[in-house]
């Protein structure tokens, strides 16, 4: 994989002055640095729709999607971590690409090959992701998406969920929104 692309993806509109703090359960307060990931492979369609028509596309939809799921698109203050703060500074979105067709990935790969695609390393729990300095701030994205094109014309599509915010339900039901929308701007 190659990084061609990084970009920080904003929601639509603003969120509500009274939604601007999202607070997280002891639970998840206590919870590790952990991030769950979600790999979905779309085959080639057929129709020569250019990567970069495609990732336009993901982009408007996922910034709509956003909207609904603020926290997402939120920061955590470097200390205290007993919140989200919802203002709003996006998610990062990282577009790569690899020689390969997406059939030969799938099947001369194994279990550790499908890591590359998500973004930055954001996979379960790994004490060495790798963090934005942000003025002697150490934080970690809450959501990371990473579009990977393929030679074929196919794509997967990784995102990565911190644990504190969300759960693997959450998650499927972000991407299962995130598509429906997608869908709709066809």
């Amino acid at each position: 994989m190659v990084i061609v692309s990084r970009d920080i993806v904003k929601p639509s509109s603003p969120t509500p002055s009274h939604q601007k703090i999202y607070n997280l359960s002891l639970l998840d307060q206590l919870t590790i640095n952990a991030y769950i990931p979600m790999v979905t492979f779309f085959p080639s369609s057929g129709i020569n729709r250019s990567s970069d028509n495609k990732t336009t596309k993901l982009k408007n939809s996922l910034s709509q999607t956003l909207t609904q799921y603020y926290p997402f698109a939120g920061t955590m203050p470097k200390i205290g971590r007993t919140f989200v703060e919802c203002n709003d500074s996006g998610i990062d979105f990282i577009e790569a690409t690899n020689h390969s067709t997406l059939s030969d990935f799938l099947q001369q790969s194994d279990h550790k090959d499908l890591n590359q695609l998500c973004p930055d390393d954001l996979i379960w729990y790994n004490p060495n992701h790798r963090a934005k300095d942000n003025e002697n701030d150490i934080t970690r994205p809450i959501l990371s998406i990473q579009i990977n094109h393929f030679a074929c014309g196919g794509v997967a599509v990784a995102v990565s969920l911190s644990h504190k915010v969300g759960d693997a339900s959450s998650l499927f039901n972000f991407v299962n929104h995130w598509a429906t929308v997608t869908k709709s701007q066809s």
